[in-house]
C-alpha cells in the first residue's frame, strides 16, 4: 500500500504518557484483569475449592519514573497456587492463569 506524500507518524510522547497515566487507563487494566479472573475461576481445577475461590485483582499505578503507570494484576492466594499452575514432579501443570490470559484476549 503505497503512502501519501508527505505523511509521517509522529509520536507525542507527552500525549502517550498522558494516556498510560489516565483513569481511563486504570479502568481498562481493571476491567481486563477482572476478565482473566473470570476465566481463571472458569477453568480452574477443583479439589477443596480453595484454589478457585483464591483468585484476586488488584490495579493501580506504579513502574515507570514516577511509578505513575496503569497496571492490573492477577494472583492467586492458595497455598498451593503455584503447584497447581506450574505441577511438580508428581503432579502435572495446569497453567490455568496462562491459559485464562490467553482466553480472555480481546
Amino acid at each position: 500500500m503505497a503512502r501519501a506524500r508527505g505523511t509521517r507518524f509522529r509520536a507525542s510522547y507527552s500525549g502517550i504518557g498522558k494516556m498510560i497515566r489516565s483513569p481511563e487507563m486504570r479502568a481498562e487494566m481493571r476491567r481486563r484483569a477482572e476478565k482473566v479472573k473470570r476465566a481463571a475461576e472458569a477453568t480452574a481445577p477443583v479439589d477443596s475449592g480453595e484454589y478457585k475461590t483464591s483468585f484476586r485483582v488488584t490495579s493501580g499505578a506504579r513502574g515507570g519514573f514516577k511509578k505513575d503507570r496503569a497496571y492490573g494484576r492477577v494472583t492467586n492466594t492458595a497455598p498451593d497456587a503455584f503447584y497447581v499452575e506450574y505441577g511438580t514432579s508428581k503432579t502435572p501443570a495446569h497453567h490455568t492463569l496462562r491459559r485464562a490470559l490467553d482466553a480472555a484476549e480481546d
